[in-house]
Order: C-alpha cells, then sequence, then structure tokens
C-alpha cells in the first residue's frame, strides 16, 4: 500500500500549462480558477490548495491534520476539485484531523471534447488568513481491496462540481448539491461526480461522460441520476419521448455491472411570476422520473418535491440568497448544502447497511439580502466561449424565467405534434 504525501500547489505555474499533466483545467486540479473575474473582495476567503504526485486510478484514503496558530471566525475545506468536506471554527491552538474518501478517475472537463486523467489528489484550505493554518501530517494511501466503494453522480449543472473564482466567498460562488455531499455522508464511499453544465439525458451519452462512468463503475456501486432542467427545452426530450427512455436505459445498463441505480427528480428553480405565485416549472418531468423509477423497480429520492416545498416556505425573497446571484437555477454554497444535507439523508434511508449521514455542518444560512450585500457585477462569471453553443445557450436560458416559460411552452407543444 503506497503512501502519497502533499505539497503546496503553485496555482501561477500551473496555468503555465505544465506538459503532461494538464493542471491548468480546474477540474482536474483544486478547482478554483483564476482565469475567471476577480471574485467579491473583502469579504473572501483565500484558498491554498495541496496536491500529490501522479496517482495511478483508484479510492484513496485520504487523512489530513492542521493546527490553528490563530482564532479563525471560518474555515472551508475541500478535496478534490472543490467537493466540500467542512465548515469549522477553530480556536487558536486547536487541532483539526479528519480521513476522507476521494477518487481518481477522468472527466471530460467542460469546454473539452477528450477525456483527461484527474491523476493528482487535492485538499483545500479556504480562509481568511491562511497564514494561520500549520499543517501537520497530511498524507493518502491507495486500497487494494474492493472495500471502499464509488457514488456516481450524473447529470446537469444542478448537480456539477463547479468551479469557483478567487477569492472565495460562499455566496458568490457557483456550487451545486452534488459536489457538497460528501460533506454530509459517512462511510467508505467515494462521490465521484460525472455530471457538468448544459447536459441532457442524450448528451451526457453522445459526449462520452456515460462511458467513463461505465469505465470506472464496479459491482456494488451506487449511481444517481439527475437530469431535466436541459431535456425540458428540447421537444423530443420531453416526457413523452426520449426523456423517460434514456432514463430507463441508463437503468438497465448500470444494473448490468452490479451497481444499484437510483432516480433523482430535478432540483426545482426558485421562479416565480410578477404577482408572487411559485411558478413550477419541472414538475412534468419530475412525475416522468417517478414513472420511470416505478415501471423499473429502482429508488426515487424526490428532490424536486423538496426543494419546491423549501423554496415556497422560505418566500421568493428569502431562497434568492440560497441561489447564485442574479440566477434563479444555480445555487451558492448555502443551497448546494441545504440540498445536500437532504439528499444524503435520503441515500442513507435507502442504503442503511452501507452509509450514514451526519450532521457535519451547523448553523450554515446565509444573511439576509445577500444579493444586495455582494457586488454582482464581480460575483457573475459568465464565460467567454465554449465548444458547445448549446450548453452555453442552456446556461442563459436559466437566467430568465420568461425566457425559460416561453421555450418550454415551445418544446411541449412541439413534442405533442
Amino acid at each position: 500500500m503506497k503512501e502519497y504525501r502533499f505539497q503546496q500547489f503553485d496555482r501561477k505555474k500551473s496555468i503555465q500549462k505544465a506538459k503532461g499533466d494538464f493542471l491548468w483545467i480546474p477540474e482536474l486540479s483544486d478547482g478554483f480558477d483564476p482565469s475567471l473575474p476577480q471574485g467579491v473582495s473583502g469579504s473572501g476567503l483565500i484558498p491554498v490548495s495541496f496536491f500529490t504526485e501522479a496517482v495511478p486510478f483508484g479510492i484513496y484514503q485520504i487523512s489530513l491534520e492542521f493546527t490553528a496558530e490563530a482564532d479563525i471566525s471560518q474555515l472551508f475545506l475541500f478535496t478534490g476539485r472543490k467537493q466540500l468536506r467542512k465548515i469549522c471554527s477553530l480556536k487558536k491552538g486547536e487541532r483539526f484531523s479528519a480521513v476522507y474518501y476521494q477518487s481518481a478517475a477522468e472527466i471530460i472537463p467542460r469546454y473539452q471534447e477528450k477525456a483527461f486523467p484527474v491523476s493528482r489528489l487535492f485538499f483545500t484550505i479556504c480562509t481568511r488568513h491562511p497564514k494561520d493554518i500549520r499543517l501537520g501530517e497530511c498524507s493518502a494511501v491507495s486500497f487494494p481491496n474492493a472495500n471502499p466503494f464509488r457514488i456516481f453522480l450524473c447529470g446537469d449543472s444542478t448537480v456539477t462540481d463547479h468551479t469557483s473564482q478567487l477569492p472565495y466567498h460562499p455566496g458568490a460562488c457557483y456550487a451545486a448539491w452534488g459536489q457538497t455531499l460528501p460533506a454530509f455522508l459517512c462511510g467508505p464511499a467515494a462521490v465521484e461526480n460525472q455530471a457538468h453544465c448544459g447536459l441532457t439525458t442524450e448528451d451526457f451519452r453522445k459526449e462520452g461522460h456515460w462511458d467513463l462512468v461505465l469505465c470506472h463503475m464496479k459491482e456494488g456501486d451506487i449511481c444517481l441520476f439527475q437530469f431535466g432542467h436541459n431535456d425540458q427545452k428540447l421537444p423530443h426530450l420531453w416526457t413523452n419521448g426520449e426523456y423517460p427512455k434514456n432514463l430507463a436505459r441508463f437503468i438497465q445498463e448500470t444494473r448490468k455491472k452490479g451497481a444499484f441505480p437510483v432516480l433523482v427528480t430535478p432540483l426545482g428553480r426558485n421562479t416565480w411570476d410578477k404577482n408572487g405565485t411559485y411558478l413550477d416549472l419541472l414538475n412534468e418531468h419530475a412525475q416522468a422520473v417517478i414513472a420511470v423509477g416505478n415501471d423499473n423497480a429502482v429508488p426515487v429520492i424526490d428532490l424536486h418535491r423538496y426543494s419546491v416545498a423549501a423554496i415556497k416556505t422560505l418566500g421568493m425573497d428569502a431562497s434568492r440568497c440560497y441561489f447564485h446571484p442574479d440566477d434563479y437555477t444555480h445555487t451558492n454554497e448555502y443551497g448546494a448544502c441545504l440540498f445536500a444535507r437532504w439528499m444524503a439523508e435520503e441515500l442513507a434511508k435507502r442504503f442503511p447497511e452501507r452509509l450514514d449521514a451526519k450532521e457535519n455542518i451547523k448553523d450554515f444560512t446565509p444573511p439576509p439580502g445577500l444579493w444586495e450585500m455582494l457586488d454582482s457585477g464581480a460575483a457573475v462569471c459568465r464565460p467567454e466561449k465554449s465548444c458547445s453553443e448549446n450548453k452555453e445557450l442552456f446556461d442563459q436560458m436559466e437566467k430568465s424565467t420568461a425566457g425559460l416559460l416561453e421555450v418550454i411552452a415551445q418544446a411541449k407543444k412541439q413534442s405533442e405534434i
């Protein structure tokens, strides 16, 4: 069993595109992207990352240890490409230690058209003053046996591991429930997030993401599927078309690998009409997911029902603070944690012998009027170009309720012809 040691990650050097490593692609490193517009200054946190030498594909146990050299009011700990593990405060002299499981596989990053290996293990500490942290023994070991397992995530931008601009701010960044799920799960499981922005049930297969999942999937793994936000914009992927068929095909192929498929209904959008009435734009696709689950005897986690109820309870104004500024579909870190906590509880109910949900993060709620507090112009990141104009168009649609209503209505109408 080989042990791998961590060294500090030089982000500036990585941008020079080190030959053979591809660490300049944020999704292959720590998930923080200095090429994005600068985030919120003043109140932002500084990420400091650490990484190992190149490792073979597999699942690794990461042991971390560090000590606070001064009082730290808020610390965020991430592993991999910004997968959340812990939010806490530390007193001067307090020692932090933990063990996590991390997957090393391969992904097709956004704006790329081929698979790249995720060949390094990362962890990142975000604080106001990084020098207040003294690192102790930090290492990773691989597992030669099959005891640890993977939880694969297949989906769109509401699931994916989003990258973050610098400095980091939990209210101004994009974050999805898939990348915060590890913070709320106990057990020898590594979350392997293969979800990406702009994907449909069709694109996930056509672009090669599903092939990567099948390549690394083993007997006993768990595979979650959450699509719908982009499927509903295309007539042939409506609920009376290929959408349920594509989900059923994923289920069949997952079972052939000896893994456990789980369907997840699409996360609700924070959409309201001018009279303050909530607009549920994904109910039909959510019901289609439930029907596919029933027809195929597959567990269904009804995230749509839970998220819509939570948004309605919060109300139009308060619920905005759980979403990225000027966005009604993509959550920030607060929203990602809100929904990941519940997802972990539901997963633990369905796999009680393998998973436990943990109350790992307490009192993590956004301050009232968060959008007004943030400088939206600095916080909102809009990539200038994409290898897929369709993906970029889908992302922009999510920022306009009127545009969404029109596109969804047209797609539904055309699907009935």
